[in-house]
């Protein structure tokens, strides 16, 4: 039996990585709200896209170093794109202010003054974001990568084009049960977040880019 458990686990990789991120969502959609420090520290989102998925990337053998840990390393493709999406952070900020009633939508929900507000989505976020970029730009991005070229033996250009599209329905989907804005928001962010971690070689130049998005919003708020 141990030893059906261990072939399926090592001759299916690419089936666990997207099963594992897809009960991942499921159960934190559902059940985050479980195991919470204070109201707006999620602990639940920590240990389901952070600790799971390293438990997973064990088991299916898949080297930690290749999965974007490291410091980003200097690229002129990925630092142009650095610069367009600095550009649409600017562009985020003016769309939040021409739209404030889109804010209403979690002002009650943060608190009704606005330092109580900026202080618990701060709590949240720092809860919510370091995860969710390690699930979606290190464990699926880096990890599908790593599986369809060494174990699949995809040249590494295919392999990338189809993880970033996996994560990218991944990001988007999720994001269908906030508002539209910030779907459509995913919608660009997502594949350009992929590929600044795929040029990269990190996930830390897009977790700091995802950081200022959010911290534009909290600071709209």
């Amino acid at each position: 039996m141990r030893s059906k458990i261990k072939y399926f686990f090592t001759d299916n990789p690419l089936l666990i990585i997207i099963l594992s991120a897809l009960l991942i969502q499921l159960l934190g959609r559902y059940h985050a709200s479980d195991f919470r420090i204070g109201h707006y520290f999620y602990v639940s989102w920590i240990v389901l896209r952070l600790a799971v998925p390293l438990l997973i990337l064990f088991f299916l053998r898949i080297p930690i170093s290749q999965i974007g840990l490291r410091l980003p390393r200097a690229d002129k493709y990925a630092f142009r794109v650095i610069v367009l999406m600095n550009a649409g952070l600017f562009v985020t900020f003016i769309g939040i202010r021409l739209f404030p009633g889109y804010l209403n939508t979690y002002a009650h929900t943060f608190g009704y003054d606005s330092f109580t507000r900026f202080v618990n989505f701060t709590v949240f976020t720092i809860s919510t974001l370091t995860g969710w970029e390690f699930l979606h730009r290190g464990f699926l991005l880096m990890g599908i990568v790593y599986v369809l070229t060494e174990k699949e033996g995809l040249p590494k250009g295919s392999a990338e084009k189809l993880a970033i599209l996996f994560v990218w329905i991944f990001e988007v989907v999720f994001h269908f049960i906030k508002p539209e804005m910030e779907a459509l928001g995913m919608l660009v962010g997502s594949p350009l977040l992929c590929y600044i971690a795929l040029r990269t070689r990190s996930i830390w130049t897009a977790f700091f880019l995802h950081s200022c998005f959010e911290f534009i919003f909290i600071f709209s708020l």
